[in-house]
């Protein structure tokens, strides 16, 4: 139970980490301390190779997704510097963050699907929201909330059936 409060203490500490980063341009600061947590986490578990594919597993799929919203002009990163052209690596990093989730605290939800595609749907778009009330990112539209809670809500069951699969093949 404690590793449970461990891990999601580190998501929390990561996720304002990154945002926060990128909110007052210390991306460089940000990235660092966020290798860190990852080393505390990894530090901290068993199977290390199948928490790293996942987790690998995770930043491709955010790259991809944040790269779309990015592409279709629904999301900006503010970053006090150059705008992107990609995605930027914070936000790959909350998603590896919340990758190191899904064994851990959130594994609760490898079983409830229904329950993982609404926590996707409604949390998924929260973070969002919240990253744009600390300054990293600026929503551009209400398409966005809808593409991000639609997004969120296919992601997130998809990821916690890799994460299932992943444990199998243990």
């Amino acid at each position: 139970m404690i590793f449970k409060i461990i891990n999601f203490v580190l998501f929390q500490a990561g996720w304002f980490i990154g945002v926060l980063g990128a909110s007052y341009n210390q991306t460089y600061l940000a990235l660092t301390l966020s290798i860190v947590i990852l080393l505390v986490h990894f530090a901290l578990i068993k199977n290390r190779i199948l928490e790293l594919k996942l987790i690998i597993i995770a930043g491709l799929i955010g790259l991809l997704f944040d790269g779309a919203l990015l592409n279709f002009d629904l999301i900006i990163y503010n970053d006090p510097g150059l705008p992107y052209p990609l995605t930027p690596i914070w936000i790959v990093m909350l998603w590896m963050f919340f990758a190191m989730t899904l064994n851990h605290s959130l594994a609760w939800l490898r079983q409830k699907i229904y329950i993982s595609i609404l926590f996707g749907a409604l949390g998924g778009p929260l973070a969002y929201i919240a990253g744009e009330k600390l300054g990293a990112i600026t929503l551009l539209s209400t398409n966005s909330i809808i593409i991000l809670s639609i997004g969120w809500a296919f992601i997130t069951p998809v990821l916690l059936i890799i994460a299932n699969r992943l444990n199998r093949n243990v």
